[in-house]
């Protein structure tokens, strides 16, 4: 569960204790990761739908949505978590998330790519200043990518 989730299996250890002896709380994204397991995974091993997953993919969709004018505001309050954490995801400061958090980027994403911020209620000079702010993040995000490409063992 731990290899398959990205928990660390001393947590997944404490979790799986005596209902008196487990922790009082537990962090939504440990709670994520581990009910994120796919039970054919559990059986077969099979790691395509881990609880955790590399953010590169979802970052790459952020930046391109920014790039496109989409305010993070506002996909934030689509997505139902905070500015904050797409920023992190989006400038690669966060190299792992959810499964579910990356299926709402995703599902989000081709569905605004497949229209224009006016058409959503966004202002003219909101788009312009998020599509300039992502044009001007972007070679530093690109650069990013390509350190990572280039030394994949300080990533994981």
């Amino acid at each position: 569960m731990a290899e398959i989730s990205g928990v660390a299996v001393t947590l997944v250890r404490r979790l799986l204790r005596p209902a008196g002896k487990q922790p009082a709380r537990i962090h939504r994204a440990t709670a994520d990761a581990i009910l994120g397991i796919p039970l054919t995974s559990v059986f077969r091993r099979d790691r395509l739908l881990p609880g955790l997953l590399g953010a590169e993919r979802a970052a790459a969709s952020l930046q391109d949505l920014a790039e496109r004018g989409w305010p993070t505001s506002f996909l934030a309050a689509e997505l139902d978590t905070s500015t904050h954490t797409l920023a992190a995801i989006r400038s690669r400061e966060r190299r792992r998330l959810t499964l579910d958090l990356d299926r709402k980027i995703q599902r989000l994403a081709a569905v605004l790519l497949a229209s224009q911020p006016a058409d959503h209620g966004i202002a003219a000079h909101r788009s312009r200043r998020a599509r300039t702010a992502a044009l001007q993040r972007a070679p530093l995000v690109r650069l990013r990518d390509s350190d990572m490409a280039r030394h994949p063992e300080e990533v994981s």
